[in-house]
């Protein structure tokens, strides 16, 4: 028998992570309530639309503010961006731009939530497998992924409401040309040594916005936790998330001149394939 769903909060509804789920949480009779930046075109009983920008801390409480006599059987995060630079030229603003995205605007969600989620509901938030900490030149993206990660650990650990983190390896969704987009900037930085590393990252962000798992997985992952009595703590979803997970256990210095060895093959081969 599935648990009983009536009210799921959805946080940057308009992720292509997010489409199925709608459909399968409205076609269950659960009231979704579904919050983004931009325009979520889609219209379906049982949808509730509003404008939510993470970005900004008064919107996000406003919002929380503004909703009133309903309680979240669970609420869903896919807010995110991915700063990319080297480390010794990561500007403080952009690690900062990272953050609040990814950990502040989640402390925010967190805060808003007192009193609006019901003791046995979940919340469930969109990590990645780069919190394993061992993609580089994504610095500022596996350091937030880690802090949220721990975040939500901690706030089970105090309330008692069930927390779950999702690390989904390369999935076939617009957040790679929206990053790409992102950092135009931050692209200048890879310079004298780097400068093939940025055009690397570039082409291969490019390319895995037409591969990796299709997003609907991650929507029917989701679908199945918040139907479940008893979830983990911690999911991977696709063949690189669970290899990451796996050699992370193996961190050192012998590992990291590995992974080094690894990208600059890759970059060899980019450059003799253009």
């Amino acid at each position: 028998m599935k648990k009983n769903l009536k009210n799921v909060l959805l946080i940057a509804s308009t992720s292509d992570m997010a489409q199925k789920l709608i459909h399968n949480l409205a076609d269950d009779n659960v009231c979704v309530w579904a919050a983004s930046r931009s325009n979520l075109n889609l219209e379906l009983p049982n949808l509730k639309k509003f404008f939510l920008d993470v970005s900004d801390s008064n919107n996000i409480q406003n919002f929380f503010n503004e909703i009133k006599n309903v309680e979240f059987d669970a609420v869903v995060c896919f807010q995110g961006v991915a700063i990319v630079s080297p480390v010794e030229f990561l500007s403080d603003d952009e690690l900062l731009r990272q953050l609040k995205i990814s950990v502040f605007s989640l402390l925010d969600i967190l805060k808003g939530l007192k009193n609006k989620i019901k003791k046995n509901g979940v919340i469930v938030n969109l990590s990645s497998m780069s919190s394993f900490g061992i993609y580089p030149f994504l610095a500022p993206y596996s350091m937030a992924k880690a802090a949220s990660d721990i975040l939500l650990n901690c706030y089970e650990i105090e309330t008692g409401i069930k927390t779950i983190s999702i690390k989904p390896g390369v999935v076939k969704t617009k957040f790679w040309k929206y990053c790409i987009n992102e950092n135009k900037a931050n692209f200048s930085a890879f310079r004298d040594e780097y400068k093939l590393t940025g055009e690397f990252l570039k082409a291969n962000a490019m390319k895995n916005s037409n591969k990796g798992i299709h997003p609907d997985k991650v929507s029917d992952l989701i679908y199945k936790i918040l139907y479940s009595k008893n979830p983990k703590t911690s999911y991977t979803i696709g063949f690189d998330s669970k290899m990451a997970h796996f050699v992370s256990f193996f961190k050192g210095r012998i590992f990291f001149s590995i992974i080094r060895k690894i990208l600059n093959k890759r970059i060899k081969g980019y450059i003799n394939g253009r």
